[in-house]
């Protein structure tokens, strides 16, 4: 009778035990942030995990003071000043304009905190504080825009559609295997007459913008006729009933441009472009692969590159692309190239800052 009363007791104790070890370890757990995501202590002080990574720095195992050290020293060099939009007019009276590019520093406290909460293994990317510009494009008279800010190291590839439609197809792959996002200036017929195809443009990150609908005449004929905005207006319908995406600019064909033009894009809400760089690929006995090439290495920080879905353009296409990211220019969309975010390095894009503050990423 006491063997098995004391028995039954010790029992009791080893499962009681057992049950407070499992407690104690549940509790460690719940302690312990989710992914592992708490900095690694050593006598009291946080450490960035191992193998986490900015700019190209390691920070495994820093504590704070060190991390912020070492920021401190790359932010001497990690900023650019905010650069203003401006207006000029061309030789033959053309107002143009250029965007604004807000500046940026980096945030080291925002940066610290960022490295402090990574999990092992990650490539963090800065914080930074943005600094807005001046003087804003919305702030200029109207104008028209044929090339980005050149403070922005990217180009944008500008391609008009109303023909060419195989050659199309060949190109989007191109793009996409090279993550190189475009802005496809879309007439409203090809875009009736290929409603699958324009959606794969979208689809695939591109923008899409207008080139207007019919192109059997040139804008400034269409207006001296009093049909220029029927016919913008007409393929914008068509282009954003089919994607589903808003239409902000137009591209003039001919690139024919006089105020009637501007104002009467700007009566869509549209912003008319022309372009800083042109492949001339429309004339193939001239824009041979070569000579296309050619033009490709003219390119320069901020440009807006024209071209069309030709033989010859697809042939160098991607040794054209090449070459731009070889230089470190990002390939983006229009809205990209004109938008006043910045784009440090190892940044992949900005919030643009609340009116009349700074803001940070």
């Amino acid at each position: 009778m006491y063997r098995s009363s004391r028995a039954q007791f010790v029992v009791v104790r080893i499962n009681r035990w057992w049950v407070a070890g499992a407690l104690a370890l549940l509790l460690a757990a719940v302690a312990l942030p989710w992914g592992g995501r708490r900095p690694a202590a050593d006598n009291g002080a946080l450490r960035v995990a191992q193998g986490v990574t900015l700019l190209g720095f390691d920070f495994s195992g820093m504590t704070e003071r060190e991390a912020k050290a070492l920021l401190g020293e790359l932010a001497t060099g990690y900023r650019a000043l905010p650069v203003s939009a401006r207006r000029y007019e061309s030789a033959d009276g053309i107002a143009y304009t250029v965007p604004e590019l807000n500046g940026y520093e980096l945030d080291v406290e925002r940066s610290w905190l960022r490295l402090a909460t990574a999990p092992p293994g990650t490539a963090v990317e800065p914080a930074v504080q943005v600094q807005p510009a001046e003087t804003r494009l919305a702030d200029l008279p109207l104008g028209a825009i044929r090339q980005g800010n050149s403070e922005k190291q990217a180009v944008a590839l500008l391609i008009n559609v109303d023909w060419g439609t195989e050659e199309l197809t060949r190109m989007l792959p191109i793009l996409k295997r090279k993550d190189a996002r475009a802005t496809f200036f879309l007439s409203g017929r090809w875009a009736e007459q290929n409603p699958n195809l324009t959606r794969l443009i979208a689809a695939d990150g591109h923008e899409v913008a207008t080139h207007g609908h019919n192109l059997t005449h040139g804008p400034k004929a269409l207006a001296r006729a009093g049909r220029l905005k029927d016919d913008i207006a007409q393929s914008v319908r068509v282009i954003e009933e089919i994607t589903g995406r808003k239409v902000k600019y137009y591209a003039p064909h001919k690139a024919e441009v006089d105020q009637a033009v501007l104002q009467t894009a700007a009566d869509l809400n549209l912003q008319t472009v022309l372009y800083s760089l042109d492949t001339v690929d429309w004339n193939e006995q001239y824009a041979t692969p070569a000579r296309i090439l050619e033009t490709f290495q003219k390119a320069k920080a901020g440009d807006l590159i024209l071209m069309h879905p030709k033989p010859n353009t697809v042939q160098v296409l991607e040794q054209a692309i090449d070459l731009l990211q070889s230089r470190g220019y990002r390939l983006v969309t229009l809205s990209e190239m004109l938008s006043p975010d910045p784009l440090p390095p190892g940044a992949t894009g900005l919030q643009p800052p609340e009116e009349g503050t700074g803001g940070s990423r």
